[in-house]
């Protein structure tokens, strides 16, 4: 690989990066050979004379991103909403390893170009940064990004109250369409999304997610509360406590991103004529 500067045709550059990348992103057999060749052309690109042309590539691999995911919501879609979670999960574990893959190939877009412009962690963390700020990302993070945008928002709702509904199910001790592990990894999407992010990284967690989990998991303990109280004196009540508390624990490492201080479900004290809240 040549170091030194020089004219590089745009066009037919990014033609053949871009072939290779579509292989990339969706984990098909590049060669060995033609990695190294397109990751001297994103450092030609880089360095080109008489302007880099990093700007250029940078946009061009955005608008191939946001095309690529818009196609695989379109498939996702298509599934139909009794296997939209088994769909988005066979998508996003593709895609998540071809875009940390694609972060490799555009290294010294990354190092040499991107980061030098990036706000520093303390800009970020005590200075005025607005989220939506305009400045470039890292690949691994514009494609993390873009998932979210372009897959996570127009399908949070239906996903979301797939997953409620089968941790619904779980509860009841009931088989459901969706295997757990694959709940878990369309739960940990919402939080894989943002962590690259320095501050708020489990914002989008939170909203869609966590926030109805424990909505729906405080009136579900309330009604199961309720029953109880029916049928059991205070030493079978507080058994069957136990056991529930034992049970949501377990369900919790499952299917949760578990947070520090944050306990895996809502009960709150006037929703039970005999508490069963256990402080954090």
């Amino acid at each position: 690989m040549s170091l030194k500067p020089k004219q590089v045709d745009f066009n037919k550059t990014w033609g053949s990066l871009q072939e290779t990348i579509k292989g990339v992103i969706t984990l098909g057999n590049v060669r060995r050979a033609t990695w190294n060749d397109r990751f001297s052309d994103i450092y030609s690109l880089c360095v080109a004379y008489p302007e880099p042309l990093a700007d250029k590539l940078y946009q061009e691999t955005k608008l191939f991103l946001d095309q690529h995911v818009t196609d695989l919501l379109c498939k996702v879609q298509e599934s139909g909403d009794r296997n939209l979670v088994n769909s988005y999960y066979d998508a996003w574990n593709e895609y998540s390893q071809g875009i940390n893959y694609m972060h490799q190939l555009y290294l010294y877009l990354n190092q040499q170009h991107i980061k030098k412009q990036k706000l520093s962690e303390a800009e970020i963390i005590y200075g005025n940064y607005a989220g939506d700020s305009q400045e470039q990302m890292e690949i691994g993070e514009l494609g993390l990004d873009i998932w979210k945008r372009k897959m996570i928002e127009p399908l949070k709702t239906s996903l979301v109250n797939l997953l409620l509904e089968g941790i619904r199910q779980n509860r009841l001790g009931n088989t459901y369409h969706t295997k757990n592990d694959v709940m878990r990894g369309v739960i940990q999407s919402f939080v894989a999304v943002e962590e690259y992010r320095k501050k708020n990284n489990l914002e989008l967690y939170i909203d869609i997610f966590e926030t109805q989990f424990l909505e729906m998991s405080g009136d579900w303990y309330k009604s199961e509360a309720s029953k109880l109280l029916q049928t059991c004196n205070v030493s079978q009540y507080m058994e069957r406590v136990l056991q529930l508390l034992h049970e949501e624990s377990k369900r919790s490492v499952s299917f949760l991103h578990v947070r520090e201080n944050v306990f895996p479900w809502s009960l709150k004290r006037e929703d039970m004529t005999l508490p069963i809240c256990i402080p954090c």
